[in-house]
């Protein structure tokens, strides 16, 4: 099952597929409230869906501030993430080692995150 949602400033294509769901978000930028905005949608959505487990894959021709990384991952149990597996796929390679900093802000506020660059790492680790 496929099922687009678009605001504004993002889309969020979500697919169910084998074990988990698939999200794939993207913009033109991105800033805090966009990434809180899409990140609450993706919580309710696997709420919503039963969903436990997911890979969320992003494009934004802009990124974060690490100061926005970190106040975002400080808010993850506020949007619902709590008790769900998260595999991170960003597909802009510069921003990798800014992703790494959230992970590790998401991992020391309790969430069960991981960031990839690519998708059968990080399904095999969802999965597992």
């Amino acid at each position: 099952m496929k099922k687009n949602y678009k605001t504004e400033r993002y889309l969020i294509q979500f697919e169910h597929r084998d074990g988990y769901l698939y999200a794939f978000a993207q913009g033109k930028e991105d800033s805090y409230e966009i990434s809180f905005g899409y990140w609450t949608d993706i919580a309710a959505y696997c709420r919503e869906n039963g969903f436990s487990k997911v890979l969320v894959e992003e494009d934004f021709e802009t990124d974060t501030s690490v100061i926005d990384k970190y106040e975002l991952m400080s808010h993850g149990h506020e949007v619902g993430f709590t008790g769900i597996k998260i595999a991170f796929i960003d597909r802009r390679p510069e921003q990798l080692k800014d992703n790494q900093f959230g992970e590790t802000a998401a991992l020391n506020r309790g969430l069960i995150t991981k960031v990839f660059s690519n998708i059968q790492e990080a399904e095999e680790w969802l999965l597992s």
